[in-house]
């Protein structure tokens, strides 16, 4: 995902954080140390409150952590493989490279997520009861009705929510169609996002400024929902096309030791923004003019296209394992317009990202 960074990795996961995170985790700390805490617990300093909500807020972000890994590990049970975790605005997100998998298995997978957050909520609670420091009460206070809430929100059947994953589960296995299921799916989704959007704003217009949490949430759950069922018909889209018909022999190449000046030619020439590297028949990289910062042009002859390629160790290739809607995923992914296609090992040719774009719009829109 875009804008996010990996922070660490367990059980062969990466753990990325996205940027939108720290909005959250400031404005949540801020409003835990100012509103929440001194409301329920009076007397404190004001460090203590601070100190408490920011507490808080790191425990929470691990709460949403371990809903998710736990959502990963009963994927890795079903030998589903799971390549990240990413930690955003409202939840996290785990990065399967194959969404095939059949209804039960998705049931179980998104089940296990707030029935983890339940049984967490509990722990909580039986701290919050049995602990005499009221520092530790008062987190374990906010934490675990934090994470019942989180599991119960989660479990309203609106797709992406994971409630909503199980219902399309259940409808896959009704209907025997992804599609259909996802569509109805979907829908639930919408309608409880603009549902929780229009209560934020019912709330904000009331003099209640938390509203706008619900406004922001349920705008996200809105527009989620609906990219979700797109991207269903993409993959049923090209899942259909061989990625061996998307292969293209012919593309722009530079050896590594040509200067940067040649890339600008032909960039003039044909607008393209990527450009393979490569050596004998070898790949070493792409040149991604957008990924480059300014450059004297006094300096381009002598900048040489190795010092400013993205080196192949660090780009994920396509071979005869990527099908045409992983081989989108990835271009996606890595925000590159084109890849290359290597067959065992051996580079063959490149697909473009627009030649995908081109097959999905032909098909969608006019059934060709």
């Amino acid at each position: 995902m875009r804008g996010s960074q990996k922070i660490f990795r367990v059980f062969g996961i990466d753990v990325k954080l996205h940027y939108s995170w720290w909005f959250v985790f400031i404005l949540l700390a801020y409003a835990l140390a100012t509103g929440f805490f001194p409301h329920y617990y009076e007397g404190l300093s004001s460090t203590a409150y601070w100190v408490m909500g920011i507490t808080a807020s790191l425990l929470l972000f691990v709460s949403v952590l371990l809903h998710e890994l736990t959502h990963s590990l009963v994927a890795k049970l079903w030998k589903i493989e799971v390549e990240s975790i990413t930690l955003f605005f409202f939840g996290g997100v785990a990065s399967l490279p194959s969404e095939d998998m059949k209804p039960w298995t998705e049931f179980w997978m998104a089940l296990s997520g707030p029935l983890f957050s339940m049984a967490l909520g509990m722990v909580f609670y039986f701290i919050y009861l049995l602990n005499g420091n009221v520092y530790v009460t008062a987190i374990t206070f906010y934490l675990f009705q934090l994470n019942i809430i989180l599991a119960v929100f989660n479990m309203l059947p609106g797709y992406p929510l994971d409630g909503g994953r199980v219902f399309r589960a259940l409808l896959q296995m009704y209907f025997k169609d992804i599609r259909k299921a996802t569509w109805v799916a979907t829908k639930g989704g919408k309608f409880i996002g603009g549902a929780l959007a229009i209560l934020g704003l019912i709330a904000i217009f009331s003099g209640l400024w938390n509203g706008l949490w619900f406004v922001f949430l349920g705008g996200f759950l809105y527009f989620i929902a609906g990219l979700s069922y797109e991207q269903v018909i993409v993959k049923e889209v090209l899942m259909k096309v061989p990625l061996t018909k998307m292969v293209k022999g012919s593309y722009s190449h530079f050896a590594p030791n040509v200067g940067f000046d040649k890339v600008i030619k032909k960039f003039q020439a044909n607008g393209e923004e990527n450009f393979i590297v490569k050596k004998d028949g070898k790949f070493l990289g792409i040149v991604d003019l957008r990924r480059i910062g300014k450059l004297d042009k006094k300096t381009w002859s002598k900048v040489m296209v190795r010092s400013v390629m993205i080196p192949a160790g660090k780009i994920k290739v396509l071979n005869e394992k990527d099908n045409s809607y992983s081989a989108l995923r990835k271009l996606v992914e890595q925000n590159l317009q084109m890849l290359p296609f290597l067959k065992r090992g051996k580079f063959v040719g490149v697909v473009y990202q627009k030649s995908l774009n081109h097959h999905i719009v032909m098909k969608l829109k006019y059934g060709l």
